[in-house]
């Protein structure tokens, strides 16, 4: 009996010793440096140095709504707005538009054969009460020379005038229809905000009769066709 429990005292002692110097478990890896290598960046920001990236406290240019403000039918006019609505916080920017086209009747004699029979017809038209009449200047050579007897917004005015000449000095004067495009001009501006409002008093000059100003959304940009379109 006693040998036995000698040999199981021997047995612990061997497998706590193989416990102790074998089965131990494995040392950590080392750690690696890695701060040469690139950081991860999320989709959402910008890459560093990348244009999207900006400087701390620099402004970013606020997005809103370009309405438009006029029409004024001079250059004068829509400057006075222009000034005007930069004193109430705007910034705005002023352009011009094509207007409707102006039809005018142009009545004249034609063919006067010098200035002295353009003098002449001139005394005579003056005798029988058209006193707006007046000789038109002559600006290249071998022109031929006109007197103009009177413009009309109305071709029945012109009509009236052409039988007047016709009846006072029995000559036959010319009608010509001519068009003209009315410029009118703008002012754009800016809302920054939803709320934001603009007031139309004081664009306009109690002296100019029959104005109105009316605001509307901005005309959108011209687009440029692409390359390779052929030309329309």
């Amino acid at each position: 009996m006693r040998p036995l429990i000698v040999i199981l005292v021997l047995a612990n002692l061997a497998f706590a010793a193989w416990a102790l110097l074998v089965d131990r478990p494995p040392a950590p890896p080392v750690a690696r440096d890695i701060s040469h290598l690139p950081g991860l960046v999320l989709a959402s920001e910008p890459l560093p140095g990348s244009a999207q990236s900006s400087a701390p406290g620099a402004a970013t240019a606020p997005s809103g709504r370009c309405v438009t403000v006029g029409p004024f039918s001079d250059l004068v006019l829509s400057a006075a707005a222009a000034s005007l609505l930069t004193s109430r916080g705007f910034t705005p920017t002023q352009r011009d538009e094509p207007g409707q086209d102006l039809v005018s009747y142009w009545v004249y004699l034609d063919n006067v054969p010098s200035e002295a029979a353009a003098n002449r017809l001139l005394l005579m038209l003056r005798a029988i009460g058209l006193n707006d009449a007046h000789a038109m200047p002559v600006t290249e050579a071998g022109e031929a020379r006109r007197v103009s007897v009177g413009l009309f917004s109305e071709k029945e005015g012109a009509d009236r005038r052409a039988r007047a000449v016709k009846a006072g000095l029995d000559l036959i004067p010319v009608i010509t229809e001519q068009h003209n495009s009315e410029a009118t001009y703008w002012v754009d501006i800016t809302l920054t905000s939803p709320g934001q409002s603009v007031s139309t008093e004081g664009l306009l000059p109690p002296a100019v009769k029959g104005g109105h100003i009316e605001i509307r959304d901005c005309p959108p940009p011209a687009s440029s066709a692409p390359a390779g379109a052929p030309p329309k």
